[in-house]
């Protein structure tokens, strides 16, 4: 079996820099150098804020690298809370080594995203998120969250998904959602990361285990970023 590389969380959209678009094709043509399977795990475009037209309008050469290696059965797509349109629910492969793995953004066991107030918090993203300052007000109030919250959110996060790959018999869970990278050998939980900054993260799965990896952006490529946002 060859490999399976895991990315989530890239929230590309028009209001993206530019270098995410580059980071997102250099993750996809890596999938196609290294001859593996990759596997999108919800969030990629934020269709929560700009609706799937304008989400991908805004990233064509992404679109088509993720339809020429979907073409081919390459690539498979789970959704989020901010893709509910991009796919299934969650994907299970086999995995020589380490058995089954789940792969799922997990958005699911959010206790946030659960609630009334996150669920109303979606509705208003959804009805009014194209509005500069209803993105603005969501990403204060989700940075307020996670700061309040801390290591807490995440490891009650953690807990509710590992309930759910013991409860079902998984050898491992791969996960997103929380935007924080984690992969150790013998954790049957792990998550790939997001693409923020300068950085995608991603996990790659395969007869050795389970690994973190990287990519950078080159640093011509933030200062175009950051003259442009200016």
């Amino acid at each position: 079996m060859t490999s399976v590389l895991v990315a989530s969380d890239w929230h590309l959209s028009p209001a993206s820099p530019p270098a995410h678009a580059r980071l997102a094709l250099e993750f996809l043509a890596l999938a196609r150098a290294e001859g593996a399977r990759a596997i999108l795990n919800g969030d990629v475009f934020d269709e929560l804020f700009f609706g799937r037209t304008l989400a991908e309008a805004a990233h064509p050469a992404v679109v088509r690298a993720v339809d020429a290696l979907a073409a081919e059965g390459r690539l498979a797509r789970t959704r989020g809370n901010h893709d509910p349109s991009a796919g299934d629910e969650r994907t299970v492969v086999d995995v020589p080594g380490t058995g089954p793995v789940l792969v799922t953004h997990g958005h699911q066991v959010d206790p946030v995203a659960r609630s009334p107030a996150g669920r109303l918090g979606d509705a208003i993203s959804r009805r009014l998120g194209r509005t500069a300052a209803v993105r603005w007000a969501a990403h204060l109030a989700e940075e307020g969250a996670r700061a309040a919250a801390g290591r807490a959110m995440v490891s009650a996060f953690r807990r509710r998904a590992l309930a759910i790959v013991e409860r079902e018999g998984f050898a491992l869970g791969v996960f997103g959602h929380v935007h924080v990278a984690h992969a150790a050998r013998g954790d049957r939980y792990a998550n790939a990361g997001s693409l923020r900054g300068g950085v995608l993260e991603f996990l790659e799965l395969g007869p050795g285990g389970v690994r973190l990896r990287t990519i950078h952006a080159r640093a011509e490529a933030l200062q175009g970023s950051a003259s442009r946002s200016r």
